[in-house]
């Protein structure tokens, strides 16, 4: 009885585990592949920011 209890609770906790580490490698994943968006972003936001300069230095 014990032996089958404790391989329950070991079956248990290492799906457990295995939820966890795949939860883990999609939200790295997510993270890496919002970089490339972020940097893109920053890179127009600052190409936008310099149009608003010349404008206001114009009036």
């Amino acid at each position: 009885m014990k032996s089958i209890l404790l391989l329950l609770m070991v079956i248990s906790l290492s799906s457990c585990a295995v939820a966890g580490l795949v939860g883990t490698a999609v939200s790295t994943t997510v993270k890496v592949a919002e970089v490339p968006f972020k940097v893109l972003g920053s890179i127009v936001d600052g190409d936008d920011d310099d149009d608003d300069d010349k404008d206001n230095e114009e009036d």
